[in-house]
């Protein structure tokens, strides 16, 4: 299952880069990190109700770092692997020691855990926080 999951990542990460603009690439400059998340979504729940949620918590987690660095996708076919999330999001992290501590610290972000919960399957779904090895 971790080849199947490394596929889908690395396919998701090739198809991305390839159609980053240079505004991207400046973006990805200046982050300290990277926050890939592979959201699946509830039952019934689609793309729009996450940009739902993603429109309240983008201010609140930008305040500790956290940046979205190109648009939010939805997967449109699968090509190999034992998952199949709904969307991918690709983020910039200022400090990859507190950025997350700091945002599930924030009583606002807070506030917005049960929406997400009930938009997205959080036990389904994949998280990394990354740094380049260069």
């Amino acid at each position: 299952m971790r080849k199947s999951i490394l596929k889908v990542f690395l396919i998701a990460m090739v198809s991305i880069i390839t159609s980053l603009s240079f505004s991207v690439t400046s973006a990805l400059a200046d982050g300290k990190g990277y926050f890939i998340d592979l959201m699946y979504l509830q039952d019934g729940k689609t793309a729009a109700d996450a940009n739902v949620y993603f429109d309240r918590v983008i201010p609140i987690i930008a305040k500790h770092g956290l940046r979205r660095i190109t648009p939010p996708f939805e997967i449109t076919m699968k090509m190999a692997g034992d998952i199949s999330p709904n969307l991918v999001n690709i983020w910039s992290v200022s400090d990859l020691q507190n950025t997350m501590n700091d945002i599930f610290s924030d009583p606002k972000y807070l506030e917005n855990v049960p929406l997400r919960n009930s938009i997205f399957d959080m036990k389904r779904s994949h998280m990394f926080m990354m740094r380049d090895t260069e």
